[in-house]
């Protein structure tokens, strides 16, 4: 009886360092796990100010495209109340 005894112990002890030493193998992976994660999370952040940095500069082109439109549209405007206006002086009254 006290060999059976002896026995069972020794396997317990034995699924005891096996189940230690995978539990110590998932705690490497779990940690490279967080390392990964970490690198991630920080490369989002700067891929979330980058796009943040593209969509301003967008913006603004866009606010300075608008303005020189405009501004061609009044030389236009312009250039044709010149035209009119040169017309205008050649005739005779």
């Amino acid at each position: 009886m006290d060999n059976e005894v002896k026995d069972m112990l020794v396997k317990l002890l034995e699924g005891q360092s096996r189940l230690e030493v995978k539990v110590n193998g998932l705690d490497d992976k779990v940690t490279g796990l967080e390392t990964e994660v970490k690198k991630n999370s920080i490369e989002l952040e700067t891929i979330g100010k980058n796009i943040n940095i593209i969509v301003e500069l967008q913006t603004s082109h866009k606010e300075q495209s608008e303005v020189k439109e405009s501004v061609d549209v009044m030389k236009d405007i312009i250039g044709r109340h010149q035209i009119d206006i040169e017309i205008l002086k050649r005739r005779p009254v």
